[in-house]
């Protein structure tokens, strides 16, 4: 006699950070739910993205730091590095599956493939499931240059750079997005040669100019070569070395190649079109305003609906998913009041958007940038190339487009900016908030202080 199949009220497939949120609140609220993940809990974020590049990011800036007062460092090695990074990981992972436990979420470490439209699922097992609602969060795959591809060894993504049991002497990154750059800062750190390469013609090519002109000078000011509007043409495997044939003509010999090009989306890997799942051409999948796929029992969230590729978009999109099968009228997350942050040596985080975004839009706007160097906080952090820079409306000074923040902690100061980004906080309120010193986010006070006309650590001639 075969296996009844077990029934579920709701299905998550993926248990990263779009699924498990989902999956612990209806758990909380009475619903029977089984939770997929083929590979680890946490996702790409818990395993190889978030939470050990962060890890990486603190112990280079504090080198960074020591190096600063002649103090050298040495003996650190990627298997020391590794080693903490996953125990850290690994803290988080079991923090979840005893979240999973103590709710009663049956979990599968498994694959999972939707069958058909009316909730059935088949896992790489052999054992089928059903759910009355399904929400999908399979996440994306790192993009392989065409024609290199991955080894795991030479060639490799974010998920194997964290864990090398040796750190490289050199590494050529392609790709000077989010992960490219931060990835070039914490190994040019910790003493590796790096070379940057970036097909488009500035680093951080979709950020703002500013940003884009200030991560380049930091950069190369920790000694990343960085080659713009170029591509990698060809690699060949010399003794231990690979040999990098640039576009330029130019060859350059590097132990590693560390591949940051984007990101593939995993929807057909869970047989989104068995399920009557649309997605688009890319194949991330495509949800309305309350996160429903083109099947209405289908929910998805996270990086597999598309860009912002974000962590925090992802958690608050399962929240509202499960919101929404509980209900409840949601409200789909509106792209430019999700912050995007950047972890380097010079932090950067954004809300809102950029210059060549509102002019595209028509949108007449008055572009207000002011440094931070005069902040406490910040000259101790050494934050010379730090600002802020803030598009307002041409009148009404209250109303704000876009804040860009290049400094220390701005990934911390964006959290205190977004009130004022959304209008919960006027200006004037913001000019008399007690924001502790010494911090970055005295820069709020001061901003409002500056677009108010009375600034008192800026000299505004009469």
């Amino acid at each position: 006699m075969s296996r009844q199949p077990r029934r579920y009220d709701v299905v998550v497939v993926g248990g990263g950070v779009g699924g498990y949120p989902a999956a612990i609140k209806l758990a909380r609220h009475g619903y029977k739910v089984a939770l997929i993940e083929e590979k680890f809990l946490g996702g790409e974020c818990t395993n190889y993205g978030c939470v050990p590049s962060k890890a990486f990011y603190r112990i280079a800036h504090a080198v960074e730091s020591l190096e600063k007062i002649a103090c050298r460092v040495t003996g650190i090695t990627g298997k020391k590095l590794g080693e903490w990074a996953e125990s850290i990981v690994l803290k988080i992972r079991n923090g979840l599956s005893y979240l999973l436990e103590k709710y009663g979420i049956n979990y599968y470490n498994d694959h999972a493939v939707l069958k058909d439209p009316n909730g059935r699922i088949r896992l790489a097992s052999g054992e089928e499931i059903f759910g009355k609602y399904t929400i999908l969060a399979p996440g994306t795959d790192p993009r392989p240059l065409p024609g290199i591809g991955f080894d795991g060894e030479s060639i490799i993504s974010n998920r194997e750079v964290f864990y090398l049991e040796e750190l490289p002497s050199s590494i050529l990154i392609v790709g000077a997005g989010v992960i490219g750059v931060e990835i070039a800062y914490a190994l040019s750190s910790l003493g590796v040669d790096v070379y940057l390469v970036e097909a488009l013609p500035r680093v951080l090519p979709v950020m703002d100019p500013d940003i884009s002109r200030a991560m380049d000078k930091f950069l190369r000011s920790k000694g990343v070569r960085i080659y713009k509007g170029t591509t990698l043409q060809a690699v060949e495997k010399r003794n231990k070395e690979l040999e990098a044939k640039l576009s330029t003509g130019e060859t350059i010999n590097v132990e590693k190649i560390l591949v940051a090009i984007g990101r593939v989306p995993k929807s057909r890997e869970a047989g989104v079109e068995l399920a009557g799942v649309d997605t688009d051409r890319k194949g991330f999948i495509l949800v309305d305003e309350s996160y429903r796929t083109s099947n209405p029992r289908i929910y998805a969230a996270g990086d597999a609906i598309g860009p912002p590729l974000l962590a925090h978009k992802a958690m608050v999109e399962s929240v509202l998913i499960a919101d929404a099968i509980m209900g409840k009228k949601i409200t789909k997350l509106e792209p430019a009041s999700i912050p995007t942050t950047i972890f380097s040596g010079l932090e950067i985080a954004t809300i809102g958007y950029s210059e060549e975004e509102l002019k595209s839009k028509g949108i007449k706007y008055k572009r207000i940038r002011m440094p931070l160097a005069s902040l406490s906080a910040v000259a101790v952090k050494d934050g010379d190339l730090g600002f802020v820079k803030i598009l307002v409306d041409k009148e009404a000074k209250n109303k704000i487009y876009g804040i860009q923040i290049v400094s220390p902690n701005a990934s911390e100061v964006i959290s205190s900016f977004i009130p004022i980004y959304l209008g919960r906080i006027q200006l004037e309120e913001a000019a008399y908030y007690p924001y502790p010193h010494l911090t970055v986010s005295e820069a709020v006070r001061e901003f409002a202080e500056y677009l108010l006309g009375e600034p008192v650590h800026f000299f505004i001639k009469k």
